[in-house]
């Protein structure tokens, strides 16, 4: 044993004096790289997304955030043609950005350009994360792998390559909120609250908690009241009065749902008020929402938990929890954004809660050994507390490193599953032939493609996005293998491919266009034809 020790201690002796040199290099640069591994970031997802829409494997997500952006350059202010109840795109609340980044689409009319925009958006929020960092912990160097933490994260990834989310803007606000904050300037504060409501009705939600956490921190009461003040008004604003005004329905009811906690907002509030054991059966009782509650903590060591940041996470944390739409508690979709970033700055917290923590035993206990005395600094316990910090941020990063890769990496899945060069080369002459402008139902993975026009629906429909609706179109144009077709869709498709009212335009190996004929129905068909076109 003592042997291994000399050895050890000889070993440390030669390396340690350039294990320090290195460090001290790494910090000097740390906020150049941070600069440089954003870019890449940007340069990488922006083509790797442009790749996956080229390749076929942006879906009808892309299609109708597009629509809609392209409805309201032409003059035509969120509307949209492929949703349950509404002819805006009001499904769960107004989105004032759709405004700003209908000039930037215009400058150049393409899904690309919203592609890139979502990347830029995604990597722009690492840099308020990165100051942020340099406020809590010690070293440069830590804040770029606070960095690099959030860049590789799976939800990032996820948001970034699953065609387009709005939810992508919430984190450079969400985070410039927080930046904002803690450096007590007002107005970018406010302005970047503000632009979170305009992102996504849920943030109003993540206002109030933003209230309690500058009150729990002790800031001034103008950071205090703005964001408790302006998050429930948006809420009930944009869910009680814009969104029933502009719908025939209730989407966030009859589409989304809410679950065994009541059927609108306010019952869901006022039964976890009253009743919160029932929201914990509800987590309790669902492995999958156990998983995602352990995933979400458990990439960062669960170290987040020693933080009050946490606090900012809760309120969407909590609305994944009590949905019971799975996709909505999977770290592979968008609804994360406004739970997952927060977890990161926590973590880093965190790290630095363990590493004062250990140095203060350590003097403690050389206190009571008698090698310390307590009324004095010791001057070796802020090195040691940053040796700590040093271990927790690197072992964060291969954490990291090991969820990117382990939980359904999508840039792995992108090399995987995609269509072959025939289906491409097929798929592009087919959407070619569809005349522009026309009233068009699309399958998923054409939409994206497809969607410059005032009339767009999805076939072949959903609960979502109603299969009544292709009544109304005049062109179809569908792929007879579409990836995870069911036996329904399949037999729809032959439906419609034998129907005397539809014929076939073109064909294109698995890719078919339709157009929409007259022909006599009789009494009985013209009877059909309405009860369809009025479901």
């Amino acid at each position: 044993m003592a042997g291994w020790s000399v050895r050890l201690h000889s070993a440390l002796s030669r390396h340690l004096p350039l294990l320090l040199k290195s460090r001290h290099a790494l910090n000097r640069a740390a906020p150049h790289l941070a600069v440089g591994v954003v870019a890449l970031y940007i340069a990488t997802f922006t083509a790797l997304s442009i790749l996956k829409l080229a390749l076929l494997r942006q879906g009808f997500d892309m299609a109708g955030n597009e629509q809609t952006i392209w409805n309201t350059l032409h003059g035509r202010p969120f509307r949209t043609s492929i949703f349950a109840f509404m002819d805006y795109d009001f499904d769960d609340g107004p989105v004032l950005l759709q405004l700003p980044l209908a000039l930037l689409y215009g400058i150049h009319p393409a899904p690309s350009t919203l592609l890139f925009l979502q990347t830029v958006a995604l990597g722009l929020a690492a840099w308020p994360l990165y100051l942020v960092g340099r406020e809590l912990l010690p070293e440069p160097w830590h804040a770029l792998a606070l960095v690099l933490l959030y860049l590789l994260h799976p939800t990032t990834q996820h948001i970034n390559l699953y065609e387009f989310q709005l939810r992508a803007f919430l984190l450079p606000f969400a985070l410039g909120s927080l930046l904002f904050l803690r450096w007590e300037w007002w107005w970018p504060y406010v302005a970047c609250l503000l632009l979170m409501i305009a992102t996504k009705t849920e943030a109003g939600f993540t206002l109030v908690a933003f209230g309690l956490y500058a009150l729990l921190t002790r800031r001034s009461w103008h950071f205090v009241l703005p964001p408790l003040l302006i998050g429930p008004l948006w809420v009930v604003l944009a869910l009680g009065v814009i969104v029933p005004h502009f719908s025939r329905g209730d989407f966030i009811r009859d589409i989304y749902r809410y679950g065994v906690l009541g059927n609108s907002i306010g019952e869901v509030i006022w039964n976890l008020a009253t009743n919160p054991l029932r929201f914990l059966h509800t987590v309790m009782s669902t492995p999958e929402k156990l998983t995602y509650v352990g995933l979400l903590f458990g990439i960062q060591g669960f170290l987040a938990l020693l933080s009050p940041t946490t606090l900012l996470a809760l309120p969407v944390l909590a609305m994944n929890l009590i949905a019971p739409n799975r996709v909505q508690f999977s770290l592979n979709y968008q609804y994360p954004a406004l739970v997952y970033p927060f977890l990161l700055v926590a973590a880093a917290e965190g790290v630095m809660v363990v590493a004062r923590g250990v140095a203060h035993l350590r003097k403690n206990r050389a206190t009571a050994t008698g090698t310390g005395k307590e009324d004095e600094e010791d001057e070796e316990d802020a090195p040691y507390a940053h040796g700590v910090a040093n271990a927790g941020m690197a072992l964060l990063v291969v954490g990291a490193l090991v969820a990117n890769v382990a939980l359904n990496n999508v840039v792995l899945g992108l090399l995987r599953h995609h269509e072959s060069a025939a289906r491409v080369a097929d798929a592009r002459a087919i959407i070619a032939q569809v005349p522009p402008g026309v009233p068009l139902a699309a399958s998923s993975f054409l939409a994206p493609h497809l969607a410059q026009r005032e009339e767009l629906f999805f076939f072949p429909g959903n609960q979502s996005y109603p299969r009544a609706y292709l009544a109304r179109a005049e062109y179809l144009v569908a792929d007879r293998h579409a990836p995870g077709m069911s036996q329904e869709e399949r037999e729809l498709l032959h439906d419609y491919l034998h129907r005397p009212d539809w014929e076939i335009v073109a064909q294109e190996g698995d890719f078919v266009l339709l157009r929409r004929v007259r022909y006599d129905r009789g009494e009985e068909g013209e009877r059909q034809h309405g009860e369809e076109v009025g479901t």
